[in-house]
């Protein structure tokens, strides 16, 4: 024990925490302030991002289904859309194979924390900044698990939240058109007046577009459509009558419109975003209605993907933390700390938990570092 240093002359913070300037208000990501430019700097430098981001196994999978359907394999040539990095090789078949519907419907559906908007946001820098991340030093992780096979040219991006369009004061583009529902917000962002143009009465009217986003995905494609918190959105919907419906009603059959035509659009995808259980929606029966309602439908389609497992935690923490937690001559310090740890607990065992000094808990111990396991455990679950 008296060989081991204080964790702090061994790991290295990043360097807003180094400087005190950490802002805890960095932790809660939003997705549409990232589109409007107004979010903190670490969401909106693709580079930033992605050096503080752990690659879990979640994550890696979301990003390389999407990559794979918008360059190009889902249902045309595989390297249509796709532009390795230099001196990296087209190794891993998965994240060129061909994707059929279920992969390009994809709803993440966790506990608030568990990493869905952070998802999105590495989603919209993928399909927005692939040409910076094909060269940047940071973003080797996620060249690696896409093989390099980074899509080189997403024709349209768009995000819908509960921030996005308010249902009564609408909202003014920068093209100077007010939309008024889900299906006008993503037409216009997807494909700017001449793709709102094909919607603009059922905007105006907010009715759902009947068998018409078909011919707009066509269009738009390669393309991305994020959403979060739909169902939330659909509370203060409930409010805004449309004829015997409500907005509400409309944008719960609108979902279903969508997700039957990214269906028939190989190189479109849909990915939204859904809390663990209805009761994190409002107390609401409208909402908690809508919640059912919209999860089945996404369900029916696509798949359910979980971000972050449990096990992952300690990584995710310790990456967006520090730069580094071992001194550099010595990699294997960690595991050399939790030996230590696990001797003094086999010592002490009358005194300590039984699994403490058990292989598992050692291996625990090293993956948690600098933090102890338990202060993680307490604080996540």
């Amino acid at each position: 024990m008296n060989e081991l240093k204080p964790w702090y002359a061994v790991a290295t913070p990043h360097q807003d925490i180094r400087e005190g300037r950490l802002d805890e208000a960095v932790f809660d990501a939003n997705i549409w302030a990232v589109v409007q430019n107004t979010a903190p700097e670490v969401y909106l430098d693709p580079e930033e991002f992605f050096r503080k981001t752990f690659m879990t196994a979640g994550l890696a999978a979301i990003l390389t289904r999407v990559a794979s359907a918008l360059g190009g394999s889902a249902g045309h040539s595989r390297g249509a859309g796709f532009q390795p990095a230099a001196g990296e090789q087209k190794h891993r078949q998965d994240a060129c194979a061909p994707t059929d519907s279920g992969d390009r419907i994809i709803s993440l559906q966790t506990a608030f924390g568990g990493g869905k908007t952070h998802t999105l946001v590495a989603l919209w820098h993928l399909a927005k900044h692939g040409a910076k991340l094909r060269k940047s030093p940071h973003a080797t992780d996620l060249r690696r698990i896409l093989s390099g096979n980074l899509p080189e040219k997403v024709r349209g991006v768009a995000v819908f939240t509960n921030a996005t369009c308010d249902v009564t004061q609408e909202r003014k583009t920068r093209e100077g058109i007010h939309t008024r529902t889900l299906w006008g917000e993503l037409a216009v962002q997807l494909g700017g007046p001449a793709l709102y143009e094909k919607v603009r009465p059922n905007d105006e009217t907010q009715r759902v577009p009947q068998g018409i986003f078909v011919d707009i995905l066509r269009n738009a494609a390669p393309c991305l459509i994020l959403l979060e918190e739909l169902a939330d959105y659909c509370v203060g919907a409930a409010a805004v009558r449309v004829g015997d419906t409500t907005l509400a009603d409309q944008t719960i059959s609108f979902i279903q419109q969508l997700t039957e035509a990214v269906q028939q659009v190989p190189n479109s995808v849909v990915v939204a975003t859904f809390p663990a259980s209805r009761y994190e929606v409002a107390q609401s029966e409208q909402g908690q209605e809508a919640f059912i309602t919209l999860e089945r439908r996404f369900q029916r389609l696509g798949a359910d993907i979980k971000p972050v497992s449990d096990d992952e935690i300690y990584d995710v923490v310790r990456t967006r933390l520090f730069e580094s937690t071992t001194p550099p001559d010595d990699t294997d310090y960690p595991r050399k700390v939790a030996q230590v740890y696990q001797q003094m607990y086999a010592t002490h065992s009358g005194e300590v938990p039984g699994e403490a000094s058990k292989n598992t808990y050692r291996e625990q111990i090293d993956r948690a570092y600098p933090f102890h396991p338990l202060l993680i455990d307490a604080l996540y679950t």
